[in-house]
């Protein structure tokens, strides 16, 4: 089966311009699965949507592990 996976960002700003909120929302076959200005765990909360269990890692220059989630 094919997924239609859609990746959009939004961006508000307050009236008065003291605070800013930014991100993306993830979506799944047009149902929302994720929020926040965090791309990598907007891809894991899509693979887990779609059933497939996984960690992302990051890695630096030299190969080691720096973060996971």
């Amino acid at each position: 089966m094919k997924h239609k996976i859609v990746q959009k960002d939004y961006y508000h700003e307050c009236g008065d311009g003291c605070c800013l909120d930014y991100g993306h929302e993830w979506y799944v076959d047009g149902e929302l699965v994720h929020g926040s200005p965090c791309a990598d765990s907007g891809w894991l909360a899509v693979l887990r949507h779609l059933g497939i269990e996984a960690e992302l890692i990051g890695q630096n220059e030299k190969g080691e592990d720096i973060w996971e989630l």
